[in-house]
């Protein structure tokens, strides 16, 4: 009968311990943005636009569901700066 209780007693344990070592999170993706002016030549006229670290278009972000994404956005332009956010899943169109 005591060996069926400790038995019983080192299952719970194990079991215990197993769930308080296992910590599954969601990864994190981490970015740095610097946003400065710059030229291009869109449609073959040299005009400013916003580029981020140096790009135009911006980074394309890639990444799946629950995915955790910090963006850090460094604003080196003389006047605020919005972000938005399209997302897409995939398989569909645009």
């Amino acid at each position: 009968m005591a060996t069926m209780r400790a038995a019983a007693a080192a299952g719970v344990l194990l079991v215990l311990s197993a769930l308080a070592v296992v910590h599954a999170e969601d990864p994190y993706l981490f970015f740095e943005w610097k946003v400065t002016y710059g030229t291009k030549s869109l449609l073959g006229v040299p005009q400013k636009v916003i580029l981020i670290n140096g790009e135009f278009p911006g980074p394309r972000i890639n990444c799946s569901s629950n995915n955790n994404i910090v963006v850090n956005v460094f604003n080196q332009l003389d006047q605020p700066l919005l972000f938005t956010w399209s997302v897409r899943s995939p398989g569909t169109a645009g």
